[in-house]
């Protein structure tokens, strides 16, 4: 109910500005949102939250905040957004942190349903 109640789009636009704690907390409940719940996943991707994130993790300079939102792009990514994202030129970047190193196996299966990321947005980086 959370995600199909506009929850997402709130929490995406809290992550492109504002104080740098509420940035890094509402990617965090964005990672937790789509994880193991497609329902979510699929709210999210109407919602462009793959761009969206990679904008943000392009841009943020903030390591918290980059963790955060990379751990959102591999908990929604799957083989059909691979193409996405290399347009958006953000695999390279996702390789080199820590919690999404192994996109690259994500990107090659049709689902993400089984194995979300042990979210380690809340600090690991």
């Amino acid at each position: 109910k959370i995600g199909s109640s506009g929850a997402i789009d709130e929490l995406i636009a809290i992550c492109k500005g504002g104080d740098v704690t509420c940035q890094r907390l509402a990617a965090c409940a964005l990672c937790n949102l789509v994880a193991n719940h497609q329902g979510n996943k699929r709210l999210a991707k109407k919602c462009g939250i793959i761009r969206e994130m990679a904008d943000i993790l392009k841009t943020s300079g903030v390591k918290e905040i980059e963790c955060a939102c990379a751990s959102v792009i591999f908990n929604i990514a799957n083989k059909s957004d691979k193409e996405e994202l290399e347009a958006l030129e953000v695999l390279p970047l996702l390789r080199g942190i820590k919690n999404s190193r192994s996109i690259d196996v994500r990107l090659m299966c049709v689902t993400n349903s089984v194995g979300e990321t042990q979210s380690n947005a809340f600090g690991t980086y």
